[in-house]
């Protein structure tokens, strides 16, 4: 092996052993007998839920706090902090109603302002949110993010007493009270933020309404979540993006729970054969994005080549069958997803597209660079299509990949020419994925700008025809993904994962979040 592998491997070893000291420290000093112990694979981007876009951040923020809706295990919608809410389709409304005697973990009173507080800052242009499109079907509430109205007074969003909110929209959406299940959503206390600034989502500034609070948060070590009820399982999040010392924890009896960043590749015919890892379907799709707006990916055929050079039953083969080949962005049990499948693969026609457009002489391929995120399997997915693209076009791609905090600034401020991304729903509904690529979506990281697809998703929002949603999304996608190249969807996750045998039963939502009050596990006696 080379040095610097040598090196690498004797930094984990001893990062892993630490770990270990640390984890058997934690355990005896939270002074609960139940605890869950489980690999995040890497740092939480924020803890700020009008600012999280990744799912670490995900994960702790959904077991910390709670919205007005709520979904079971059954994908049903459901009440949450709302008692009831109310839908008057004539003035194009929705009167939401709060339970009573909610209570912050500080024993403030839960408000309908705290949600408007949340609302407005979340669609301020100067908070730069990524999900603030969520409420774009919200009155005047696109104008206000992108400026062009000054006064949030105007948005259709207002507390009419401390228990009622009465939300106005621009058209009848039969998904929009599911939009307020996810955390963008979710209200905050505006003057601890004003009080505590950026570190307002500190152990001991910040207040929830989840079912745990936040105890202890070591930066790139572990984050300490304890259980409101004496009942519950405390909850101990590592930090350890390397799957082998990740594994060598689970191995030794230092984790619960490993999911599959935390899993190395090469283990994984093992643990099948010994059927110990465990599958469950996701809403997750994986794919590479392009910069539109940069050369040479400013012409779609040049993109469509790309697409073409990729074999992608290869994943299915190196992930061991772990992952499911795709050409449909919306996933399986989804209305609008592409069930045709047939793969797109010719590298003969790819060859042919670079030819007519300028690119015979493959030397002249101007340099372009891939950017990743550095943690799990993704080094390996990248070299993969680095090889691809060597040996189907004869063009060398340079592959960066980045520490996920990195990537994710990255990606906003310095985009590449391609990129690999992962999208899990964050609420079980087709519009979750397609809204992302419209003009003004928050987390549309291509550049790419186009009417006829924003007009398509606009008709399927609120289409009340289930038929006629599904025409509207497989149209927009066949222009997304066949007509304008703008992205090329690799494979469907599964989430992988391993338990230990205290782990008595334990559930991942179509999400891929786990609800740690639900995790039951076997105590000592």
């Amino acid at each position: 092996m080379n040095q610097k592998t040598k090196n690498n491997n004797i930094t984990y070893k001893l990062k892993s052993f630490l770990l270990i000291i640390l984890f058997f420290s934690l355990s005896i000093n939270t002074g609960l007998s139940k605890q869950i112990r489980i690999n995040i694979g890497s740092e939480p981007g924020t803890l700020d839920w009008n600012l999280a876009t990744d799912s670490s951040s995900f994960q702790i923020i959904n077991n910390i706090m709670s919205g007005l809706t709520k979904f079971n295990n059954n994908l049903e919608l459901e009440a949450n902090l709302a008692e009831s809410w109310e839908v008057n389709k004539k003035e194009k409304s929705i009167t939401i109603k709060l339970k009573n005697n909610i209570k912050w973990s500080d024993g403030e009173n839960l408000t309908a302002k705290q949600f408007i507080d949340s609302w407005e800052r979340l669609l301020n242009p100067n908070t730069g949110a990524d999900y603030a499109y969520f409420l774009y079907d919200i009155k005047n509430a696109k104008e206000y993010n992108l400026g062009t109205i000054k006064d949030f007074s105007l948005v259709g969003a207002k507390a009419l007493d401390k228990k009622t909110i009465k939300i106005h929209l621009t058209e009848n959406k039969s998904y929009f009270m599911s939009l307020l299940s996810f955390m963008s959503t979710f209200p905050i206390r505006a003057e601890k933020i004003e009080k505590y600034q950026q570190e307002w989502v500190q152990p001991n500034n910040i207040t929830t309404l989840g079912k745990y609070t936040l105890a202890e948060w070591a930066s790139h070590d572990y984050i300490l979540l304890n259980p409101k009820k004496k009942d519950d399982n405390s909850v101990l999040l590592l930090m350890n993006d390397n799957p082998s010392s990740s594994l060598a924890m689970f191995e030794n009896g230092n984790l619960d729970i490993v999911d599959g960043s935390g899993i190395p590749l090469l283990e994984i015919p093992y643990l099948i054969s010994k059927k110990l890892l465990n599958f469950e379907s996701q809403f997750r799709n994986n794919y590479i994005g392009f910069n539109v707006q940069k050369y040479p990916f400013d012409n779609k055929k040049v993109r469509e080549a790309f697409a073409l050079s990729i074999d992608k039953s290869i994943f299915e083969k190196v992930l061991h069958n772990t992952v499911i080949k795709t050409e449909s962005w919306i996933p399986p049990g989804l209305i609008g997803s592409i069930h045709n499948n047939s793969p797109r693969y010719d590298k003969n026609l790819a060859n042919k597209i670079l030819d007519e457009n300028g690119y015979k002489d493959r030397k002249k391929f101007p340099k372009i660079k891939f950017l990743f995120p550095e943690s799990g399997n993704n080094r390996i997915i990248a070299e993969l299509l680095q090889t691809m693209w060597m040996e189907n076009l004869g063009i060398k791609v340079e592959m960066q990949g980045l520490e996920w905090k990195i990537y994710l600034i990255t990606l906003d401020i310095d985009r590449p020419h391609m990129f690999r991304a992962g999208w899990a729903a964050d609420y079980p509904d087709p519009h979750n994925f397609m809204n992302i690529f419209t003009c003004n979506g928050g987390n549309n990281e291509t550049g790419w700008c186009d009417n006829q697809y924003d007009e398509k998703i606009n008709s399927a929002s609120y289409e009340t025809s289930k038929l006629a949603r599904e025409t509207l999304y497989i149209e927009a996608q066949e222009r997304l993904l066949y007509n304008q190249n703008v992205i090329i969807p690799l494979f469907i996750s599964n989430q992988i994962y391993l338990k230990s045998k205290k782990i008595k039963e334990l559930n991942f939502s179509k999400m891929g979040i786990i609800n740690f009050s639900e995790v039951k596990i076997q105590t000592k006696n």
